[in-house]
């Protein structure tokens, strides 16, 4: 065998069995504070319950359905440059869920995707999958921003604002929803916009990745990110309920849609991000519900159920992927 093929693979190893070891390490780290800041355990043992075991189950698929969502998403981006099985692509979610739990920001999400990859440029690859996460931020906005517009004068108050001024403020911040979906299926303008920029010529072809794909396939992967929403916002609903939270699904959607509009606009490395979690979701769902406990403990629980068990099923598929190609 090659000495040079033969470092490579050794080095690819090693570069497997640390990233499974930080991750693991991470993970038990993560609990254990976790348990200790809004106690997991109480939640743990209420799922595990015989009579919880049917709302564990529902749980666990619709985690399943979420990331089979993303997978979708994915496979859909980048099969102009590479056709892979929603398998495959799954696969590679999951790798790139294990990464980012300890990455900052969750930017270790992109290189635990692009490596299961045979044969695509992983930079390309990288900016597809950019586009894929710019469709879940802009369901995020425009989700946030709805919310917002019920949340402000039902528990901030209009102030100096009259009634009609806060109407016409609404129909603007409706107007920015819809130019928010509007852009994100026209990414080509990206590419008019990217060309008319100084930047080398040698990037050119980077640039025509936002060209790929016409509005139809880009609504299919915008419609998969609202179905994700909808899944995961879901998920949070079931969790307050099975904790004995007080509130109705139009109010837990308006407080869910606040929560994750703020730590959008105000982001946070992954380790702190849990924490600051926690503290947003008490101040949006504070204004209606008392049970302060099982706001924090579900929380808690949906990052485990839709984090810490895909990071550690992801474990699995660090070992497949491909740091050295033979045509690096």
């Amino acid at each position: 065998m090659n000495k040079g093929i033969f470092r490579k693979r050794n080095l690819g190893l090693f570069i497997k069995v640390l990233i499974a070891f930080v991750a693991l390490w991470f993970l038990y780290r993560e609990v254990q504070i976790k348990n200790q800041e809004s106690d997991l355990s109480q939640g743990i043992d209420l799922l595990l319950k015989p009579e919880s075991l049917i709302y564990l189950l529902i749980l666990l698929v619709l985690m399943l359905l979420n990331w089979s969502l993303e997978a979708y998403k994915w496979k859909t981006l980048i099969q102009h440059i590479e056709n892979i099985s929603l398998l495959k692509s799954l696969k590679a979610i999951f790798s790139g869920i294990t990464i980012a739990i300890f990455t900052p920001y969750r930017v270790g999400e992109y290189f635990g995707r692009v490596f299961h990859l045979g044969k695509a440029d992983r930079f390309d690859a990288t900016l597809l999958t950019v586009v894929g996460s710019y469709a879940q931020l802009v369901v995020t906005l425009v989700a946030g921003i709805l919310a917002s517009i019920f949340f402000i004068p039902k528990h901030i108050g209009l102030g100096p604002v009259s009634e009609y001024q806060y109407y016409f403020i609404a129909l603007l911040m409706f107007g920015l929803c819809v130019l928010l979906v509007v852009l994100f299926l026209n990414t080509r303008l990206l590419t008019t916009v990217l060309n008319r920029l100084p930047i080398p010529k040698k990037y050119h072809h980077y640039i025509q990745v936002f060209d790929y794909h016409n509005t139809a396939t880009l609504l299919k992967v915008f419609l998969a990110s609202v179905a994700r929403y909808l899944v995961f916002t879901f998920q949070f609903y079931l969790l307050l309920q099975i904790l004995n939270v007080e509130i109705r699904y139009d109010q837990a959607m308006m407080m869910i849609g606040m929560t994750y509009f703020a730590m959008t606009v105000i982001p946070t490395p992954a380790v702190v991000e849990l924490v600051t979690r926690s503290g947003v979701a008490l101040l949006f769902f504070g204004y209606i519900v008392q049970n302060t406990v099982g706001i924090v403990v579900a929380t808690s629980m949906l990052w485990l159920i839709n984090l810490a068990i895909p990071a550690l099923i992801g474990v699995l598929f660090i070992f497949q992927l491909r740091f050295f190609r033979k045509s690096d």
